[in-house]
């Protein structure tokens, strides 16, 4: 079979799916991004897509209209390309975002087209989160308003689409609504798995006598994980916890190059102004440490050390950063938002806090770091939840059998 990717960033949400097509011998699995990892995928040919020009206008949604027409239109010509020299896929996978597989059902009109939804925006919850529910100016919404369109010509030529979580299907009006499918892609738990671990060792930090450390997962700056919100909470916290410390970190990349050297300067720049500014004394300031990006091993081992593990989200997209803590067997203290309250099940595999009230936050932390030891039978029942609804390897040849059966029903090669 021939199988076409399309997605801005190698591999991003296609990882397994690439990986599993890519596995057999028989298929030809050709993927098309402009950025992503440096490595590739056995068995399949990454072709590089040249990023849109940048266009400038003081008109938000202008900027918004004509940078995606111009990704669709790198695609696009990519895509001849591909069906001049004798490349027909019968299986497109694509990302409905960002404007690249606008004209993949012109180009392929005989393949069996695979959306991933990313997100439909709507002047709800989550719009209007961080304005307490108060409406924002009407302006606001129209860049918002102009990816929705993308999100209209992805679902309306899709033959299947797919998206992480009810509640970003529910953003969709119903008409759209109905197309799409719930499938997340998973976590790996095979490698997100518990393991008694003491302290952390790794970037730089050695906090392997540490008997009691609380981390947090999200970029410093990133709106959506709110680390501005958890820093809220640590005066009270480490007032509460005199023993704990606290570490933040996420994966990211850390290979050296010439242009990622000048940005690790700049990020360890950032970390340390973030930390300086903290409103915390010098011996509290002294039990936070900002890492910032590392290895996904380096990761694992912070989640595996964690006594708790603090995710906030603002209502968005289903991350798999909440997913590889359970994994991992960690207490988990998650934001009662959308979508923590899917996966999340207060004193069952986790915790729920108010995301806005920040002493209520610490004090739910330190409850659940003094309580521990007593709770491990959560931590069990996280790992069990993921295993069974979000296991990589199960949804992976979900979706693979869910697109080869569809495939089969319309009468093209399975």
């Amino acid at each position: 079979m021939r199988i076409l990717f399309l997605h801005g960033s190698f591999p991003g949400p296609f990882r397994l799916l690439a990986h599993a097509f890519g596995a057999e011998p028989e298929n030809t699995v050709l993927f098309l991004s402009e950025t992503g990892q440096k490595g590739g995928l056995p068995g399949v040919r990454r072709l590089r897509l040249a990023p849109p020009l940048g266009h400038t206008s003081e008109d938000p949604a202008e900027r918004e209209a004509v940078l995606r027409f111009r990704r669709g239109a790198r695609a696009g010509n990519a895509m001849l390309g591909l069906r001049k020299d004798g490349f027909a896929p019968d299986l497109v996978c694509a990302s409905s975002s960002a404007g690249g597989s606008f004209y993949v059902r012109d180009i392929f009109p005989q393949a069996f087209y695979l959306a991933q939804a990313d997100w439909f925006y709507n002047q709800g919850e989550s719009y209007c989160f961080f304005n307490r529910g108060r409406p924002r100016p009407p302006a606001d919404f129209a860049p918002a308003r102009v990816r929705n369109l993308w999100e209209y010509n992805a679902l309306g030529d899709a033959d299947l689409a797919v998206i992480s979580s009810d509640w970003q299907r529910d953003q969709y009006p119903e008409f759209l609504a109905q197309r799409l499918r719930v499938l997340h892609s998973g976590v790996d738990t095979a490698f997100f798995s518990p393991a008694p671990v003491k302290g952390f060792v790794g970037g730089g930090l050695d906090l392997a006598d540490v008997d009691e450390l609380i981390s947090f997962s999200g970029p410093l700056h990133d709106t959506a994980r709110c680390f501005a919100q958890f820093a809220r909470c640590l005066p009270r916290l480490l007032e509460l916890r005199p023993g704990c410390h606290v570490l933040v970190a996420w994966p990211g990349a850390t290979r050296p190059s010439r242009a990622g050297e000048e940005a690790r300067r700049r990020n360890e720049e950032a970390l340390l102004q973030c930390r300086e500014a903290l409103p915390l004394s010098a011996e509290a300031r002294a039990r936070v440490h900002l890492l910032g990006p590392c290895s996904l091993n380096e990761y694992r081992r912070m989640l595996r050390a964690s006594t708790a593990h603090v995710y906030l989200t603002a209502p968005y997209a289903l991350s798999t950063g909440i997913l590889e803590a359970m994994a991992c067997g960690v207490l988990v203290v998650g934001s009662d938002t959308a979508p923590v309250r899917e996966v999340l099940r207060h004193g069952i595999n986790g915790f729920l806090c108010d995301f806005w009230d920040a002493q209520a936050m610490a004090e739910t932390v330190a409850g659940v770091a003094a309580r521990a030891p007593r709770l491990a039978f959560i931590g069990q029942e996280a790992r069990r939840a993921v295993r069974q609804d979000y296991d990589a390897a199960v949804q992976v040849e979900r979706l693979k059998n869910l697109v080869l059966e569809r495939l089969a029903a319309r009468g093209g090669t399975a």
